[in-house]
This record gives structure tokens, sequence and C-alpha cells, in this order.
């Protein structure tokens, strides 16, 4: 699905920001994917403890890919290039090098699908957390 175009789903809510970007299925407990939505935005989904996240997929230290990395069992996501640490629902830093926390896009399912639309607010300099339960 990586790099495919479709067009972009009505949401719940009727906003056509919300993209399809996987199937639940493709995405298993504690595993990060890497999807490129419709708009051209590269995202990382990761699956933790239950719920899906979306956040980018560039590592705001050096631009590397966070979906070629590793999601710790706390919940961190780790950059493979040097180790810069974020959390995967808040895109917080958590290790340098790093000191920009990675952006974070709204996420919703759709059935077992599963939308990425705009990014989330950043209220006192941290991203809103979106996460989405798996039922």
């Amino acid at each position: 699905m990586t790099g495919t175009s479709s067009p972009a789903l009505n949401s719940p809510a009727g906003s056509p920001e919300f993209e399809p970007v996987a199937s639940v299925t493709d995405l298993s407990e504690g595993t990060i994917v890497q999807r490129v939505r419709p708009s051209g935005d590269a995202v990382c989904l990761v699956r933790y403890k239950g719920e899906i996240s979306a956040l980018s997929d560039i590592c705001t230290h050096q631009h590397f890919s966070m979906s070629v990395g590793d999601l710790l069992e706390d919940g961190t996501l780790q950059c493979a290039w040097h180790g810069a640490q974020y959390d995967c629902r808040t895109g917080e830093v958590k290790q340098v090098p790093a000191t920009a926390p990675l952006p974070v896009f709204q996420v919703r399912l759709d059935g077992d699908t599963i939308l990425v639309g705009p990014r989330s607010e950043r209220i006192g300099g941290k991203y809103e957390a979106s996460t989405v339960r798996v039922p």
C-alpha cells in the first residue's frame, strides 16, 4: 500500500482531510510501519498496547525514516540512525540527539481501515496525542 494513490474517504465527522493508509491487519501489536498518505506525507504508524498512533516518519534530528527504527517496550520510538528517541503517542523527545518533537497526526478507524488526518495541534510546545483503540 505504500506509495499508492486512492481517493480520500470522508471520516464519520464528514472531514475529507482523513485519508485511508492501511488496514488494522497490516499492523500487529508492538510494530511500526511506514505508509505514504495519498496527499504525500510519509507517516509512521505505531500499534502499542492496543492503540494505533500516527507520527511523521521523518526523524527531526537528521531526516531518517523512523519506521526502520525500533519500538521499545515502554512505547518509545528509537531512530535507527543516531538513536534519537520519541514518545510513540505524543512525539515528545525522550533522548537526544533530537531536540524537536515528531509531528503527530490525527488518526481514526473506519471499520478495519486506518485513516490519518491533519497534524495534531501543539499546545504549550507539545503535540496533542491522537490515538485510536483497536476493538
